[in-house]
């Protein structure tokens, strides 16, 4: 369906929406500058992009037929340079990278500011003028200089390169886009990147084709260190102390070259050094002038974007951890509980729900001093991470209380690994140079099972509950809490 205004506008704009509400919304704000089509199916669109031209599409990611990313994709194969905006209420890392993978220029959340689709429109608009017309101007080779054609090219490629890394908060996307347009740019072998910054020490690498393993690139790395990185040390890296993700390459096959030579550009933001990227060449290779300073703006681009992401990450971490012992905290424990609940009904399965308490904390505190009690409390979640399997979740829920999340496990395993870390507790006092300190710790454990469903809150209840039990029955043991109809929750002492 098309809303035809009988304006005669220079750029087209389609929008495809199954939402009729929304695309009366488009049309009615954008139609006053641009010259508008609507249509509610993905079929629709891509016939429209058959028949027409369109500057700019507004696609919706998902359709009752055909996907957003479909359409997008047919508006690229239709004209490459054509701006696309992707919509969608149920956005995820996965279709975001998508998205940005396919050649999107913009990604916006439902429900968006009308203010801001519009200045994106604007924006991406402008860009495609800025696009047809350098591209007029490059097509007359007879009046544009090479150098001119060449500026253009590279000026066009920083702008999508920016766009893309604009697009995404995911630490691994970023480097995957980073890497992958310094390869496609430059013809490099693979390209590496290394982290050090806000405490995470990473490197990540891409080859410019095919698969590439760890091996080859350590034995690269070893036999070129000293131009290899800036921030990371030899003996720090193959310790293995540093994680290294390697990212496939474009289709083809990886093939390595006799020797290489190695070019370092640092990753800098005001006051410091964050990383670097280091451009790998087969030996007989080099970077001329123009690749070299188009490198240098890629960096000083994507430098700051790359500490905003790591920001992010780290406040991300702290709103989730625990200050004091570095663990998971309530509020991102009662998020995996919400998980796992759901992994449970899905799957018809059992996970175990365990709380502990250090028994007489107060006195220990009140004797010894608060800093005492503190230092008891991070010895405490060491004998916790110490005993629980990888995927466990162990989190502090509050004072000298902590929980633990114990997926796949049937009653007879939590009661065993809960006994096994009250051993361990009770048999190991707190020392440090100046005391010694016993103590002892209670536990109240709640079986979940998946094909009986309870509410979190009710779990939770259940397994304090049993907790209490055990606190007033002589402490230092495992109770298991169960919630029978009729009954109530009734405690079991397993000690």
């Amino acid at each position: 369906m098309s809303n035809d205004t009988g304006k005669n506008f220079e750029y087209r704009i389609l929008v495809v929406d199954d939402d009729t509400d929304i695309c009366d919304l488009l049309s009615g704000v954008l139609s006053t500058r641009y010259d508008i089509t609507v249509c509610f199916s993905g079929k629709e669109a891509i016939e429209h992009l058959d028949k027409d031209t369109f500057d700019l599409v507004i696609a919706d990611l998902v359709l009752p037929d055909v996907s957003g990313i479909d359409i997008l994709a047919h508006a690229k194969s239709r004209d490459e340079f054509a701006e696309v905006l992707m919509i969608t209420g149920n956005a995820s890392v996965d279709t975001a990278a998508a998205a940005i993978n396919g050649g999107a220029g913009s990604y916006m959340l439902k429900p968006f500011s009308i203010r801001e689709l519009c200045g994106r429109v604007d924006k991406m608009i402008a860009t495609r003028q800025f696009l047809t017309k350098s591209l007029r101007l490059m097509s007359s080779s007879d009046i544009v200089d090479p150098a001119v054609k060449e500026h253009i090219d590279d000026i066009t490629t920083l702008y999508h390169f920016t766009c893309k890394l604009m697009l995404t908060l995911d630490v691994s996307e970023m480097m995957r886009i980073v890497l992958e347009e310094v390869n496609r740019k430059i013809g490099a072998e693979f390209c590496s990147i290394e982290i050090n910054h806000l405490g995470y020490k990473e490197v990540f690498s891409m080859p410019r084709t095919g698969l590439v393993g760890k091996e080859l690139l350590d034995k690269v790395f070893a036999e070129h260190w000293n131009s290899a990185f800036i921030c990371t040390a030899r003996a720090i890296f193959f310790k293995g102390a540093v994680p290294h993700r390697v990212f496939d390459g474009r289709h083809g096959n990886f093939s390595e070259a006799s020797g290489y030579t190695c070019r370092n550009y640092r990753l800098v933001v005001p006051g410091k050094t964050i990383g670097s990227l280091s451009v790998w060449l087969a030996s007989d290779n080099g970077i001329d002038d123009r690749f070299d300073r188009h490198l240098h703006v890629l960096t000083s681009i994507a430098s700051p974007v790359i500490e905003h992401v790591y920001a992010d990450k780290l406040a991300l971490l702290q709103a989730k951890t625990d200050g004091l012992t570095g663990i998971s905290n309530k509020r991102h424990f009662y998020e995996a509980l919400g998980r796992e609940i759901a992994r449970a009904n899905r799957k018809k399965n059992t996970f175990a729900l365990v709380l502990a308490d250090i028994d007489n904390f107060k006195i220990i505190n009140d004797t010894h001093g608060h800093q005492i009690g503190d230092a008891v409390l991070i010895e405490l979640t060491k004998h916790l991470t110490d005993n629980v399997r990888v995927g466990d979740v162990v989190a502090r829920y509050g004072g000298e209380e902590f929980v633990l999340i114990l997926p796949d496990t049937d009653l007879e395993g939590a009661v065993a690994l809960a006994n096994r870390i009250r051993e361990s507790i009770a048999s190991t006092p707190f020392a440090n140079a100046k005391y010694c300190v016993p103590y002892t710790s209670s536990f109240g454990l709640a079986m979940y099972d998946g094909a009986a469903p309870v509410s979190k809150d009710d779990l939770i209840v259940i397994a304090d509950t049993a907790l209490y039990y055990s606190k007033h029955h002589g402490k230092n043991r495992v109770t298991v809490g169960e919630d029978r109809a009729g009954a109530g929750i009734v405690c079991k002492d397993t000690k």
